[in-house]
């Protein structure tokens, strides 16, 4: 079974993202796709059931159900279904002019492969898509776009990139780490202090959580930390040097410049600018 649509392009052109085809392949083992030139578009797939395979430099990985892969354009292309069990996949070709933070960079340079096992809205969302509308009108265009934008952000935010095979519960022990590192930014916390929460190497650990928080470890506690400077600077008259040393800066001097380079003002300006008063 191959199920194939295209749709034409939107009267509005600054969707931030937007599907150029997508479809439904089942049961076809011939399925083989090799683009030296990868395409203009995204191309990403989840793979449903059965098992195929994608090639990353000299390296073949297979793929199972609950996994999956994303290119970037013009990103070579070379991937096909196994001959014996055919795998199961949804795909989607799509534009994504202004999601550069969200995707991160990922599928730009090579394939990105990830577990999307466990995500039940993502699949959700793919039988929404197959049963648009085709073509749409303007109406229809937007709500396009939007369940890929859903779409987009659900994989970003909770599938597990694939080094090998993903740790059962990675996902959920990296969360836990999260929620852990933003109640405890304000002590001095060290990278080790916070792979400990994971219970797996420093290095390790920041690896799979920048692939899932979207930044590293160190970069996502001092963005906790200007969180909790932002709520003093507003609610309290302590002075900057007294707020940096509370919530674990060393000196005020660089909390001055983290917080200028976070916010695009001193930590003086926002609080004349968002104290109680103006709010």
């Amino acid at each position: 079974m191959r199920i194939n649509h295209f749709v034409p392009h939107p009267r509005f052109e600054r969707f931030l993202c937007y599907p150029e085809s997508f479809g439904h392949y089942s049961k076809e083992p011939e399925h083989y796709e090799n683009r030296p030139n990868g395409l203009t578009t995204y191309n990403w797939h989840i793979v449903r059931a059965g098992k195929g395979y994608v090639r990353i430099g000299d390296e073949l990985v297979e793929l199972q159900s609950g996994t999956g892969f994303l290119y970037g354009p013009c990103v070579p292309q070379l991937y096909y279904s196994d001959s014996s069990e055919p795998w199961d996949v949804r795909w989607i070709h799509f534009t994504a002019r202004g999601l550069g933070a969200i995707l991160q960079g990922r599928g730009e340079r090579e394939p990105w492969l990830f577990s999307w096992t466990g995500v039940i809205r993502l699949d959700q969302l793919w039988s929404e898509l197959l049963n648009s509308n085709i073509p749409p009108m303007q109406e229809e265009a937007v709500r396009l776009s939007a369940i890929t934008y859903e779409m987009i952000n659900l994989i970003v935010q909770h599938a597990e990139t694939i080094e090998g095979i993903p740790k059962p519960g990675m996902r959920d022990k990296l969360a836990e780490a999260a929620d852990w590192i933003r109640v405890h930014c304000c002590e001095p916390l060290t990278l080790e202090h916070m792979a400990s929460q994971a219970s797996c190497s420093p290095s390790h650990f920041s690896r799979q959580f920048h692939s899932l928080i979207g930044k590293t470890p160190i970069a996502y506690l001092i963005e906790c930390r200007i969180l909790q400077s932002k709520v003093l600077l507003v609610s309290t008259s302590m002075t900057v040097k007294h707020i940096a040393e509370r919530i674990g800066f060393g000196n005020s001097s660089y909390f001055i410049q983290t917080f200028r380079k976070s916010e695009g003002v001193t930590p003086e300006q926002f609080r004349t600018l968002r104290g109680t008063s103006n709010n």
